[in-house]
């Protein structure tokens, strides 16, 4: 789609035969980024640095069956490495038309200073600082804008949410994918700042549309100033293996702040108490007049939580302020 409507991303090629896969590698060489071409829970990319790295990946997505669709069978997209800095771009369509709900910045390595493996998200601050008025015209006008009239060109208009993962580089942004959905740890701060009703916009994108429900162009959609922050905290081990059930402590308490809000991921309530029950367990969601002030109030709350058996990055928001 993005070829078919000259949307500018990163050179790609799709493997179903491990070997094939091997050869196109020894051609391009690295670095290059290695996709499982299917649902993968946010674990199925692999920027691997050199030739070594990306075949043991190429390898490793064939033997675990990573991303595998309902027939079983595997395959993976080999893809050229954009370098810049990443932007989520968020809009709603209703298949004509697209309006644009918010922007954030995410933090996919598991560890502080952005190392370690990826995840699906350690946090997220909004809005971006990294966009400006004309890379939001350009985003519009050359990526989401001609994507919905290739896919209603197609005879499959899409609507819903489309999230935009982009490379920004000299102010010009390049598609690394999409996804059909708000995003996590996207969702939480996008809902942080909204200050319209989200059911409403939503319905408006559906077909048909609920009797009375506005059309998407006449749409208020509307966010309050400031911003916003999530910080997830994960069970030791994540995005590897990791202990269940763990008490969790100090929930009331990190919530006593009215700008504070702690969304549960990976929890279950058991004999009275809160559990750990998955691999991102809470997203700690705080809003601020400033970015800072969103920061303070977020890691404020994070240290009211007693989990030992968890962990999380101290360095969300880094890019926009500096350390």
């Amino acid at each position: 789609v993005l070829d078919a409507c000259g949307a500018p991303t990163a050179a790609w090629a799709r493997f179903d035969d491990e070997a094939a896969a091997l050869a196109h590698l020894e051609t391009v060489g690295a670095p290059i980024v290695v996709k499982a071409d299917g649902l993968a829970a946010g674990k199925g990319v692999v920027v691997a640095e050199s030739p070594a790295q990306a075949a043991e990946a190429i390898r490793g997505v064939f033997a675990s069956g990573l991303g595998a669709d309902a027939s079983g069978d595997v395959s993976l997209v080999l893809e050229e490495k954009l370098e810049g800095e990443e932007l989520s771009y968020f809009v709603l369509t209703d298949g004509v038309s697209a309006r644009p709900i918010g922007s954030a910045q995410d933090h996919k390595r598991a560890f502080d200073g952005d190392q370690g493996p990826n995840t699906g998200g350690m946090g997220a601050y909004a809005p971006a600082p990294l966009l400006t008025e004309a890379l939001e015209k350009q985003i519009l006008a050359e990526i989401i804008e001609p994507v919905i009239a290739e896919m209603a060109r197609r005879g499959a208009p899409y609507r819903g949410v489309l999230y935009a993962g982009l490379m920004v580089k000299d102010d010009r942004a390049s598609v690394i994918e999409f996804n059909a959905r708000f995003g996590d740890p996207e969702a939480q701060i996008l809902a942080m700042r909204m200050t319209s009703d989200m059911a409403q916009a939503i319905a408006a994108c559906a077909e048909p549309r609920p009797s009375g429900a506005p059309e998407l162009a006449a749409l208020d959609v509307a966010f309050g100033a400031g911003a916003a922050m999530t910080v997830v905290l994960a069970a030791k081990g994540y995005p590897g293996p990791y202990a269940k059930g763990e008490k969790i402590g100090g929930l009331s308490e990190a919530e006593t702040d009215p700008a504070v809000k702690i969304f549960h991921a990976g929890t279950k309530a058991e004999g009275g108490d809160i559990v750990s029950n998955g691999g991102r367990v809470l997203n700690v969601t705080a809003s601020g007049a400033t970015l800072r002030e969103a920061r303070d109030r977020a890691y404020a709350a994070v240290d009211k939580i007693d989990w030992p058996g968890s962990f999380h990055r101290r360095d969300i928001g880094w890019r926009a302020l500096k350390g």
